[in-house]
């Protein structure tokens, strides 16, 4: 059996071109977990089609026909389509239309002000109505939270996607109040034998985790929430809990009950308002693999961010990062690490002890210098993007062990292209600094080049 090693796949979904990393060994359920963070879209809503077939989870890469750069296509199910570009603009242009004609209606109503009687009644009872129209909208949709907590309890995925959601209960994630008491009351004979077996029922069914409690996947993801529910640590297996794309901010998210969660494997909190992450949020989730904190205002990311063992990706872009922390050293499954477009003047030397990291993006940033360490002892990194920063493809090659790294880059280079893989190809085959210089050379603008 071939050795395994690290293959990208390109998977085109809708108006987007994703690209994922993953070693040869995988299996296709993998590349769908992966695609889940990537999208927000679940596994089960996603089919992935290669020369025409749909390809099955429990397939390995290789049997799945699948090679180093195979290019897929990624289609989602009604249940689980993310809206496209297209659709979003039909829906703002939908929501101006409203807004044009509630401005004429607000223009009558003014026209008519001076009029009395039977008018001016019927004028202030439509007033009175868009009011409270307003009042619902700000509050969000109307939600039957018990009959949701049903359909909860059933599949063990709590869904909330995407429904504009601006609040929930506290107590939305509390076990639901037990019903053997109605009927104890209810029964007119044998008393003492029904209290019995109320007593036993209610002891055997708390054996295992009860209702919510055993729910392994939350998705918040695409509402409006300020805030969580304050029985989000109820939620004890949960293995992934997506909350990008709402409202929240550091000073009211229940960090104590987020970090109490010590399943978790996979934490997405990208485009919300937080400016921090406490070390109490993550140092207790030593389980967790994937942690998403891109689009926020974090000036800085925990120390704690170290001790966790499992942590494989870290995404980080768009924040106001001005460090990487020098525990991240201390993250030895980590692979992954992007913190593009942040205020980032310099890299601990640290991060030369992450022998799994194959790739590290850093683009728009304050960079100019990169620590000998990472180039020469990250053994397994062969993807190093430093774009837009002052460092230079010169500076660079003269940073001691840049050898070693561009031994890596190469091979990785030449896989690609024994692949005939061209999507990113500016960006893959560049040494990580000056791209423009390269697609200058490569459009033929420039003149005899390269190295």
């Amino acid at each position: 059996m071939a050795e395994s090693s690290l293959w990208t796949i390109h998977v085109k979904h809708g108006p987007q071109n994703l690209e994922v990393q993953l070693d040869s060994g995988s299996k296709i359920s993998d590349l769908h977990e992966r695609l889940q963070t990537l999208t927000g879209a679940f596994t089960r809503a996603q089919k992935l089609i290669h020369k025409g077939k749909v390809l099955a989870p429990n397939l390995d890469l290789a049997k799945a026909g699948l090679a180093h750069g195979a290019k897929l296509m990624l289609l989602l199910s009604d249940a689980g389509a993310v809206p496209t570009q297209g659709q979003a603009a039909l829906q703002q242009a939908k929501k101006a239309k409203q807004d044009e004609a509630a401005a004429r209606v607000k223009e009558l109503y003014a026209q008519a002000k001076g009029m009395g009687g039977a008018a001016s009644a019927a004028i202030a009872a439509a007033a009175a109505s868009d009011a409270a129209r307003a009042a619902a909208a700000a509050a969000g949709p109307a939600i039957d939270w018990s009959e949701r907590r049903r359909n909860w309890e059933k599949t063990g995925i709590i869904s909330l996607r995407d429904l504009g959601v601006a609040s929930a209960p506290d107590d939305l994630f509390e076990p639901a109040p037990s019903s053997s008491a109605t009927t104890t009351t209810t029964a007119t004979t044998t008393a003492t034998t029904t209290a019995s077996t109320s007593a036993s029922t209610s002891t055997s069914s708390s054996s295992g985790p009860p209702g919510l409690a055993g729910a392994r996947v939350a998705d918040l993801s695409h509402n409006r929430l300020q805030r969580l529910p304050a029985s989000l640590a109820r939620l004890a297996c949960l293995h992934t809990l997506r909350l990008d794309r709402n409202a929240l901010t550091s000073e009211v998210m229940p960090w104590g009950a987020l970090g109490s969660l010590t399943a978790l494997t996979a934490l997405t909190l990208s485009s919300n308002q937080l400016d921090c992450l406490p070390d109490a949020a993550v140092s207790g989730l030593k389980a967790l693999q994937v942690l998403a904190l891109s689009g926020n205002q974090l000036t800085a990311l925990p120390e704690a961010l170290g001790a966790l063992p499992a942590l494989e990706v870290l995404t980080a872009d768009d924040n106001r990062l001005e460090a990487l922390p020098a525990s991240l050293g201390g993250c030895a499954a980590l692979s992954e690490l992007s913190a593009e477009r942040n205020l980032i003047r310099e890299l601990p030397e640290q991060l030369g002890r992450l022998q799994k990291l194959r790739s590290l993006r850093l683009d728009g940033n304050r960079i100019a210098a990169v620590p000998p360490t990472m180039l020469k002892d990250c053994a397994s990194l062969a993807v190093l993007s430093l774009q837009d920063n002052p460092i230079t493809a010169d500076q660079l090659r003269a940073t001691p062990g840049f050898k070693d790294y561009d031994t890596r880059r190469v091979a990785l280079c030449n896989k690609q292209l024994d692949a005939k893989v061209s999507t990113h190809a500016t960006r893959t085959f560049t040494e990580g600094a000056e791209d423009r210089q390269w697609q200058r050379y490569a459009s033929g603008q420039g003149g005899g080049g390269g190295r």
